[in-house]
Parts: C-alpha cells; sequence; structure tokens
C-alpha cells in the first residue's frame, strides 16, 4: 500500500519548467512535422491538379495556412528553448545571488513560454485551417 500512497504522491507533483518545456517541445514537433507535410502535400497539389482551377484557390489558401503553422511551430520551437536557457541562467543567478540577472532571467524565461504556448495554439489552427481547405480542394475534385 505504501508504493500507491508514493505513486500518488508523484502523480500529484507538478511539472517543473524543463519536464514542461520537454512536453511541449514533443507536442509541438508533431504540429510542425503535420504543417510541414501538409505544405509539401500543397505543393505538389498545384502541379498534379493545375488543369482543374476550380481547386487552385483552395489549395493555395490551405497550403498559406500550413505555410503559418510550420512558421509559427519554427518560432515557439526557438522560444521553448529561449525559456529553458534563461530559467538556467536564472537558477545560476540565483546560487551566485545576482538579484537582477535573476529578475531579468526570470522575465525572459515567462515571456518566451507564455510566447511559445500562443504560437503553438496558433500553429495548431493553421494545421486545421490547412486541413480544411485541403478537403474543400478535395471535394470540388
Amino acid at each position: 500500500m505504501a508504493e500507491l500512497d508514493d505513486w500518488f504522491k508523484k502523480q500529484a507533483e507538478p511539472l517543473g519548467i524543463f519536464d514542461l518545456a520537454s512536453k511541449w517541445a514533443e507536442a509541438l514537433k508533431v504540429i510542425g512535422a503535420g504543417n510541414g507535410a501538409g505544405l509539401l502535400a500543397a505543393g505538389a497539389a498545384l502541379s498534379s491538379f493545375a488543369k482543374s482551377p476550380a481547386m487552385l484557390p483552395s489549395i493555395k489558401i490551405g497550403g498559406t495556412f500550413f505555410f503559418i503553422g510550420v512558421m509559427s511551430f519554427a518560432l515557439s520551437f526557438a522560444l521553448i528553448q529561449l525559456a529553458i536557457f534563461s530559467y538556467d541562467e536564472m537558477l545560476h543567478a540565483i546560487r551566485t545571488k545576482s538579484a537582477d540577472a535573476a529578475k531579468k532571467n526570470k522575465t525572459t524565461s515567462s515571456s518566451a513560454m507564455i510566447a511559445a504556448n500562443w504560437l503553438a495554439i496558433l500553429s495548431a489552427l493553421a494545421f486545421f485551417g490547412g486541413l480544411t481547405f485541403g478537403l474543400i480542394a478535395f471535394l470540388k475534385a
């Protein structure tokens, strides 16, 4: 029974920034891969369906959504890395008792994680937008 209590205690512990950033980065990689594949598929579809003018606007709009998703993925991923490094620098500053550096790095880390979260949401929404216009183009075929 003690093992079960230990397991419950471990599950109730909040995630640290390194664990949280790792989970966000893994999820973000999936979204980025989906947007990248969608962008490539939209490019291939433009060539393949060049003789079907009714489909082209939907393919172009879908490709634009996927492009936005790829760009927001890249920025979000970079911001997660910035947040991790800033948090690490904050911990070093705390150890050396440099309050100004700790406060600066805390602000940078927090701001980067918040921005990364919003960009991840944008990337996911762009993916669903690209899928929607891809489906519209498919239905026009």
